[in-house]
């Protein structure tokens, strides 16, 4: 794995944002920029070539495009493809592109000259090439934010929109680092593969039960243990990755209504997928919606 390190006290520029979507067949194209380019796939699959290895980005998967470096679409996307991206620079003339194990090497070597950029606290930048947004997904939301302030900016660079690219990285290195690695590190393998297979199969009909049989634990001893790892319920978990799902759907557009995506995430019931959705985010799914619809789309 590879990550882009820099020092937050130095802050990124902004240049450019939007969201791409496609029906089908989307090829990037071939180019060298000396911009970074951060992307947030919301549907589908992106393949993508980076400095001649390739890349699959899927749903809730973050890819990070270098500066000066050769990327393009080496296979076609199949089916509708949507995604977040945003360009901007890093102004930290300390800025590097290192290995995990450079990574780590720095990290614990607190003597170190390089610590100060490569720290993993709140005060760097540590974003990795390819990424998995958390359950919570806190950055996605702010991405979303972010392409409404450009919007209001006419998707000329401000303090705002600067301010808010700023955040998002901050949440991005924080998310994607941070979230699942003291679980990685403690929780059982097999709980592992329950959590990943419930973040692909959100949208079926899942028990504690149905789980407990499909990976060979008691319920209550897996309820249990769900707690201790992941600090949530079982029920609750599957929620939280439901909802962001319906969240992505929310902000790609009127092509699904409320009810649809209710269903398509997992919700056989729409009015308590409606009370759920206002009681997590203080707004109804439409609000939701309504309040950050409005992006830079690109059609392909």
């Amino acid at each position: 794995m590879l990550y882009y390190t820099a020092r937050a006290s130095r802050p990124a520029e902004f240049l450019s944002c939007g969201n791409l979507v496609s029906d089908d067949g989307f090829l990037h194209q071939r180019r060298c920029i000396d911009a970074c380019v951060l992307i947030v796939v919301c549907r589908g699959t992106l393949h993508i070539n980076q400095n001649g290895r390739n890349l699959d980005i899927h749903e809730n998967e973050t890819l990070l495009l270098f500066p000066n470096q050769v990327h393009y679409g080496y296979a076609p996307s199949s089916g509708r493809l949507s995604y977040y991206w945003v360009h901007f620079h890093m102004t930290d003339p300390l800025s590097r592109i290192l290995t995990s194990k450079e990574l780590l090497r720095a990290e614990k070597d607190r003597r170190s000259a390089l610590l100060s950029p490569l720290s993993s606290s709140a005060e760097s930048f540590i974003l990795p090439e390819a990424g998995r947004l958390s359950a919570e997904k806190r950055s996605l939301l702010l991405f979303v934010q972010l392409l409404d302030i450009a919007r209001r900016e006419n998707y000329q660079s401000s303090w705002r929109t600067r301010y808010a690219l700023n955040l998002l990285l901050l949440e991005l290195s924080r998310e994607v680092l941070s979230s699942d690695k003291a679980l990685e590190d403690q929780a059982p393998g097999k709980l592992l593969d329950m959590i990943e297979w419930i973040r692909s199969h959100y949208d079926q009909t899942l028990s504690v039960e149905d789980l407990a049989l499909r990976y060979n634990y008691h319920p209550a001893y897996l309820t249990s243990l769900m707690k201790k790892y992941t600090g949530y319920s079982i029920n609750t978990y599957v929620n939280h990755i439901r909802l962001s799902a319906a969240k992505n759907l929310l902000c790609q557009g009127n092509f699904l209504s409320v009810a649809s995506i209710a269903h398509t995430c997992g919700f056989s019931d729409e009015k308590y997928f409606m009370r759920l959705f206002k009681k997590q985010e203080g707004m109804t799914p439409g609000q939701y919606r309504r309040a950050f619809q409005k992006k830079n789309i690109n059609a392909k």
